[in-house]
């Protein structure tokens, strides 16, 4: 791992974030005291305690075991989340019949406890559990609950943007042993700071471009291909620029505003439950999310002509510094 300096304050809902493999699980077994850095210190409350025992940190530490439920059976613990929804014993049994023979947990391991389990085991367990989304979010939304009445500081690890969007205070995204980016959830989605952090967050639209402020202080970025955008950031240079497709307005009429405004085909669309994701051509290609709402016609089908605008403020600048890091440019 490189350098880093990461300040988790007190009370504080903190995650680290990252892939397989960029080091968070090294970096929480250095706080809890379980594997001993090669340099820097690690404070807690004024102390520090890099040479202190795990015992001497004070720190409750819950490892990587795979949250099954120790006090469960096989069965029990993928049957949880079911349970927990007031589903039907038959579709219990049928999810839980097809789930172990897909991944080869059936027969007599289904009457086990976690703890008559392999690793390997305990790992195909926990996918079967985690393949119901309901019983991930409620477990995540019972951790923040626990938070909450404890006013502890909470450093949770993961690789799931998702799952700590609904918990975090704030976020350390992780890559290759470094921190890229520290900020709210918010932050990190409205203004990640390299093509990396716009990429882990599931932002669509990244494009390269050129910048110039105007006179009006906004800043004019020419895309390519005749398309230029207003940003609220300011900066003179080359650019990434990332745009957020949920900032993104659509419409089958024209907007009032004059500003970033164009008109485009759409490309394909996907109905993906609560949205639909267009992708259009307005000289470049772009992807928008679109909600859904019930009564909504057939608005944004293939081949229509539609209408968007990108607000100034959504977006957002990232250039290159002097050292090869990324910088991100905020309104």
């Amino acid at each position: 791992m490189t350098n880093m300096c990461l300040t988790i304050n007190e009370g504080e809902y903190f995650v680290i974030l990252g892939p397989t493999g960029c080091g968070k699980t090294v970096l929480i077994e250095c706080l809890v005291g379980i594997r001993r850095p090669d340099s820097g210190e690690i404070w807690i409350d004024n102390q520090n305690v890099r040479d202190k025992y795990p015992e001497e940190r004070h720190i409750g530490y819950l490892p990587q075991d795979f949250a099954l439920f120790p006090n469960m059976t096989v069965t029990e613990n993928i049957a949880f989340g079911l349970k927990a929804r007031k589903k039907s014993k038959k579709h219990i049994q049928t999810v839980i019949d097809m789930l172990s023979g897909s991944l080869n947990i059936s027969g007599g391991l289904l009457s086990r406890y976690p703890q008559g389990l392999s690793g390997g085991e305990k790992q195909r367990v926990a996918l079967a559990r985690a393949l119901d989304e309901n019983t991930r979010e409620k477990l995540a939304s019972e951790l923040r609950n626990i938070h909450d009445r404890f006013q502890t500081a909470f450093v949770h690890i993961s690789h799931n943007f998702e799952e700590v969007a609904q918990v975090a205070d704030r976020v350390a995204l992780m890559k290759t042993g470094s921190v890229e980016q520290i900020g709210t959830v918010n932050e990190i989605l409205k203004h990640p700071v390299s093509r990396y952090a716009a990429e882990f967050t599931r932002t669509k639209n990244i494009f390269e471009g050129t910048s110039d402020v105007l006179e009006n202080g906004q800043t004019a970025v020419c895309l390519g291909n005749g398309i230029s955008l207003n940003s609220c950031a300011t900066y003179t240079g080359k650019v990434l620029v990332t745009i957020r497709p949920e900032a993104i307005c659509v419409s089958d009429k024209p907007f009032t505003m004059s500003e970033n405004m164009f008109k485009g085909r759409v490309l394909k669309n996907w109905n993906m439950g609560i949205f639909t994701r267009i992708d259009i051509d307005i000289g470049i290609l772009i992807s928008a999310y679109m909600p859904n709402h019930p009564g909504d016609g057939n608005f944004g089908k293939n081949n229509e002509i539609i209408f968007v605008h990108i607000p100034p403020d959504s977006v957002n600048l990232i250039a290159p510094s002097s050292s090869g890091c990324a910088e991100g440019y905020a309104p």
